[in-house]
């Protein structure tokens, strides 16, 4: 394999850690609901987790090469039946409308924070994602390779800082008397969709099945290194965890405030990262099915989330969550089962 090839991989392994670092993980929120409130124990939880993100990616993107699929519906109803499929294709893309008007919120929210009109916040991720998206997989996987290094240096230096720094034990944690193990399960199967969505597009870009697993294991090195010890962090805080919005804040507490700027700027990147895999799933999709040109589905469809994002759509989540965690199951297995079943071993 060429060198050419292997940057290949790589830049897609960053692609996986943009699509999968939203703002819940690098906040630390979701690393402290999933793992951390369960103590030392959620460790081997997380292992389980960075296991299936391996599994699950190098899955798709094989399905992907094979097939040389062009949006997530082709992968869903070779995976699981075109009835099934079609089922799936109509929630996945409410998920990722969805998620994409909250990051846009999202987006505003974290400008507004530091004085500045919500509606720039709003505004400036629009026109960026709609730049990326006009430059296809490649502008994808550009910007994620970008930005992720930069994403991770931040996040690895304040937390190997912050665990340098202090002393104690690690916290004991909240939920003493039940099993760690399946807390990962649920993780990995909640971050299937924007996986899904872009996974299925970039499959026909990679040449070997060595790209694929060098894609994989990137991607995997990088969550798995990142997620690790954000958690061993947390743990080092404790119950303290609880007092702040954003739990990554709670290692900066003895940091200047220009410490704090650095991070709101990591927190938003892993915004953008987030909304680009949601638009572009939803573009390709739409693409698939009304043959109009990806710029005018691309600016029709962010043009409409705008305004949407100043709702949040915080009711419509917190509605479809619960659905979207078992469908989301559903489909890891399907993934996790597929090179086990004959179909899956000819294709």
């Amino acid at each position: 394999m060429k060198g050419h090839g292997i940057w290949r991989g790589i830049k897609v392994g960053f692609t996986i850690i943009g699509t999968t670092i939203g703002a819940g993980f690098a906040s630390g929120r979701e690393i402290w609901e999933f793992f951390g409130s369960y103590g030392p124990r959620s460790m081997y939880s997380l292992m389980i987790a960075m296991i299936l993100f391996a599994v699950t990616s190098i899955v798709i993107l094989w399905i992907s090469h094979k097939r040389r699929t062009d949006n997530y519906y082709e992968l869903l109803e070779h995976l699981m039946g075109s009835r099934l499929g079609r089922l799936f294709d109509v929630l996945i893309l409410v998920y990722l409308l969805s998620m994409s008007v909250v990051m846009f919120a999202g987006s505003g929210a974290t400008f507004s924070q530091w004085g500045i009109p919500y509606l720039a916040g709003v505004m400036v991720i629009a026109i960026t994602v709609y730049i990326v998206v006009l430059f296809d997989v490649k502008g994808l996987m550009s910007i994620n390779t970008l930005v992720i290094p930069v994403l991770i240096a931040i996040l690895l230096f304040v937390t190997l800082q912050f665990i340098r720094g202090s002393e104690g034990e690690l916290f004991a944690g909240q939920l003493k008397w039940q099993p760690a193990w399946p807390s990962g399960i649920i993780y990995a199967a909640l971050n299937i969709t924007p996986l899904l969505a872009v996974l299925s597009t970039m499959g026909r870009e990679m040449k070997s099945a060595s790209e694929i697993y060098i894609a994989g294991g990137v991607s995997t090195l990088g969550l798995g290194s990142i997620a690790y010890l954000l958690n061993h962090s947390l743990l080092k805080v404790g119950n303290d965890v609880n007092l702040y919005e954003i739990p990554l804040f709670s290692l900066l507490k003895d940091y200047p405030v220009e410490m704090i700027l650095v991070v709101s700027f990591v927190l938003w990147i892993a915004i953008f990262t987030t909304v680009i895999s949601g638009i572009y799933g939803i573009v390709f999709r739409l693409h698939g099915l009304i043959r109009l040109p990806l710029w005018v589905i691309s600016l029709v469809l962010i043009i409409g989330i705008i305004p949407l994002s100043y709702f949040g759509f915080s009711t419509l989540v917190k509605l479809l969550y619960p659905l979207y965690g078992m469908i989301n199951l559903f489909v890891l297995v399907c993934l996790v089962l597929y090179p086990f079943l004959s179909d899956g071993k000819k294709s």
